[in-house]
């Protein structure tokens, strides 16, 4: 199947905002426009350079004490399968469009407070955007590994689109390690809805193509970093029958105290050499408090195929809004006949 997106400027009531579509000509998917991946029209940069920043990722402790050395377990990669294609269709038709368009209860602050930071059902790992609440000053993590030259880019632009920032984080080819940086103190006034859009960009000064990213971990606000303050995630055993009644056990670890918390089971493959994830199931947990372990079992009783672990946890507004997101390094092949 051949897509053709056309991806522009829209101008709604004054206000400029954004197209964001995935990686799609190395999927197989032809759009239009500069920028981006050179196929989707990537925000264009920050008006100042105080709006944007350099940071180089690295595998020191955090400042805050973690009890446990840096994470650099780069994980398995999941195998090709028969839904790659109609993945990275779902992928690419999920466009986010940033900008204020429509003042909406689900937009608010509010409701992220309550239900926490919003992940694409389907995205590709090289390029997607996660809507999550952002103040003024909040530090910001990132946990990843690069398999060529290159870098990770995060752009955090909020949704009333007066404000955007942009964060380059070096990283050397193989190597997962993270990297944080600070939100300026002028980034607004108070808790509001923004778009992370997180991608992969060529080495600067080469014509090569974008290395393959993939994202352990992201987190925004004091609470939701020191490293990722949701890490150490667990899922055992590589393989469950369940026909036999296997089960996975699920684990991880929590720095803060989060009011909520999800426990999503992510179908992943490769397609085109991009790691691509579609949610498949989700289970929700009880609030976590600071330093525990949060743990269950799955029985694998959704999708056959290879799955990865998903957490999202978060603060109530009235705690600060402090959220992560975070996959694990492990992958579950759920077997079904």
């Amino acid at each position: 199947m051949h897509c053709v997106f056309h991806i522009k400027h829209i101008k709604i009531a004054r206000l400029r905002v954004f197209l964001v579509a995935a990686p799609l000509a190395a999927l197989g998917v032809t759009a239009f426009g500069q920028g981006l991946y050179q196929t989707a029209q990537s925000p264009p940069p920050p008006s100042s350079n105080s709006d944007s920043t350099t940071v180089p990722a690295t595998r020191q402790p955090p400042v805050r004490n973690e009890g446990h050395g840096t994470e650099t377990y780069p994980g398995h990669q999941p195998h090709g399968s028969d839904n790659g294609p109609a993945i990275a269709a779902g992928a690419a038709a999920s466009v986010v469009i940033i900008g204020a368009l429509i003042a909406h209860d689900l937009n608010s602050p509010g409701h992220f407070g309550k239900d926490g930071p919003e992940v694409p059902k389907e995205f590709d790992m090289n390029g997607f955007v996660i809507k999550g609440l952002v103040r003024p000053n909040w530090p910001v993590v990132l946990d990843f590994v690069l398999d060529s030259p290159g870098a990770a880019q995060v752009d955090i632009i909020t949704a009333d689109n007066k404000h955007h920032y942009r964060a380059i984080m070096t990283n050397g080819p193989n190597r997962r390690a993270y990297a944080i940086f600070h939100l300026p103190r002028d980034f607004g006034k108070e808790a509001q809805l923004a778009f992370y859009q997180i991608h992969s960009i060529p080495a600067a000064g080469t014509n090569s193509p974008p290395p393959r990213l993939r994202t352990f971990g992201i987190g925004a606000g004091d609470k939701a970093v020191g490293s990722v303050a949701i890490d150490q995630l667990t899922f055992q055993p590589a393989t469950i029958h369940t026909s036999m009644q296997e089960f996975a056990r699920f684990g991880f670890h929590a720095h803060s105290a989060f009011d909520g918390v999800r426990a999503e089971f992510v179908f992943t493959t490769l397609y085109n050499g991009h790691l691509l994830v579609e949610k498949d199931q989700e289970e929700k947990l009880p609030p976590i408090p600071e330093g525990e372990r949060g743990a269950g079992i799955w029985n694998g009783n959704g999708k056959a195929g290879e799955h990865m672990l998903q957490v999202r946890a978060w603060r109530g507004l009235e705690n600060g809004g402090d959220w992560g997101v975070a996959w694990s390094p492990d992958i579950v092949d759920v077997i079904q006949q």
